[in-house]
């Protein structure tokens, strides 16, 4: 404090010196004096205000550190409250405990019969198509989980819940109860209830019992001709139904089966090629069948009417050949041998074409089945064998090309098989008909013969 106070009293006299030689004018030394005691009366009070924020601050620290020491010892008290009154609860509740088995006597066994019953049962309630009529079962069980000793009444509960589930098994009944939709809307409907088999609504649409939901809804793929069935059985016209003995499994089951487009869209892209080459091949062969019965027809014509032969059929264009009478009857034979050669590429038109798509089908399948199999194998080297419904999956959908190779190479070789025996049959009535006629006319009779052909 005193060096600041010399400090200041040396620059009042620099100051005040300067000043004098500026101004050539004596300074008073009482003046001065009495700045330099006004300047130390300010600072001391510049001392004395923050000597008194230092005390105030230092007052309200040890106020924060009272009340802390407080809670801190409120903390430790209440903790060690706690833990007295666990103790005692601990105590206490041996205590219940062995005057729980105390009272249970000889009946302890039969008592934790009764509770693991309940609790099987509890888990049946909550899984039957009794409790869409009878709502709140299971909660009547709910004495399985806890470990006081069962009431008569809750014993009781447990038989009537027994056998009201054995009597509710051979009973069909009807009851309004809420059914949700495909579409996840509920509204109240008149329901059967067939045993424990099955439900159904009034307007012949199998219902499904949802565990976790506790609700009955709708299956979303219903059996064929359910809905018929089910009518005429409310009507008493049949007496006849179908039920489910795995109590809704096999009619879930019903929603996963592929259905015929998924199956072909599981072949991938060698079963639509196998797909588009069946497809042709059926076309030329339906084509190639329609003009073998319109040549057999025309045939047919032309021989109930040998007396005029066209060109327009197969018959008359082979026996147009012998109708030049400067050909001897072995170049007629010849001719007509030639005829029959010219007309064969048209009766087997197509045939080899269908034979060769009967054959590459069941090779592009085989092809699509190897394919899949190195996709499935690749998945099991990603993912291991940790889940079969993969692999079953990719089996599967490699097998499919197989399917459709032999489901295209079946019909062919039938139309194939059709189309040659229809060719061959042709063939005979060309060859039959017109050797026998070279071989039957006699010389003599074969000019008239020309003639009317003419």
């Amino acid at each position: 404090m005193m060096l600041k106070q010399l400090l200041i009293l040396s620059l009042i006299t620099v100051v005040a010196g300067v000043a004098h030689a500026a101004d050539k004018t004596p300074a008073s030394l009482d003046s001065l004096l009495k700045e330099v005691r006004q300047f130390s009366a300010e600072d001391r009070a510049l001392n004395k205000k923050r000597e008194a924020l230092f005390n105030s601050d230092l007052q309200a620290q040890k106020s924060l550190l009272i009340k802390s020491q407080q809670r801190l010892a409120a903390a430790e008290a209440e903790q060690e409250r706690l833990k007295n009154a666990f103790d005692a609860n601990d105590l206490k509740l041996a205590e219940m405990e062995a005057l729980i088995q105390q009272r249970a006597g000889q009946l302890g066994g039969v008592f934790g019969v009764a509770k693991e019953e309940a609790g099987e049962l509890q888990s049946l309630l909550q899984d039957s198509l009794a409790s869409a009529e009878n709502p709140g079962r299971s909660e009547q069980l709910a004495f399985a989980g806890s470990k006081r000793v069962p009431t008569l009444h809750e014993l009781e509960t447990l038989w009537y819940q027994l056998q009201l589930e054995m009597t509710e098994s051979g009973k069909i009944s009807q009851f309004n109860a809420p059914v949700v939709a495909v579409d996840g809307s509920s509204s109240e409907q008149e329901v059967l209830r067939i045993g424990l088999f099955g439900a159904a609504t009034a307007q012949g649409e199998y219902l499904n019992w949802d565990m976790q939901q506790q609700a009955l809804t709708v299956l979303p793929t219903q059996p064929d001709g359910s809905a018929a069935q089910l009518n005429a059985y409310r009507n008493g016209s049949n007496n006849e139904v179908t039920i489910d003995p795995t109590r809704g499994q096999l009619f879930l089951l019903l929603d996963r089966e592929p259905k015929l487009l998924e199956r072909i869209h599981q072949g991938g892209e060698v079963g639509y090629l196998i797909l588009g080459l069946g497809a042709l091949g059926l076309l030329v062969a339906l084509l190639q069948m329609l003009g073998m019965v319109f040549s057999e027809l025309k045939v047919r014509a032309q021989l109930r009417r040998a007396d005029k032969l066209s060109l327009r059929n197969a018959l008359g264009r082979v026996l147009l050949t012998v109708k030049d009478e400067s050909l001897s009857a072995e170049q007629r034979e010849l001719k007509v041998d030639e005829a029959i050669l010219q007309e064969l590429p048209r009766i087997e038109r197509g045939q080899s074409f269908v034979k060769l798509l009967s054959a590459v089908a069941p090779l592009l399948g085989l092809l699509g089945t190897v394919i899949g199999m190195i996709e499935t194998f690749q998945s099991i080297t990603l993912f291991g064998t940790s889940d079969p419904k993969l692999m079953a999956g990719g089996i599967s959908q490699a097998l499919m090309t197989t399917v459709l190779g032999l489901v295209v190479a079946i019909p062919l070789l039938f139309c194939h098989s059709y189309l040659a025996a229809r060719g061959r049959r042709l063939t005979q009535i060309l060859q039959e008909k017109s050797l026998g006629l070279l071989a039957e006319a006699p010389q003599a009779n074969r000019e008239e013969i020309f003639e009317r052909a003419a």
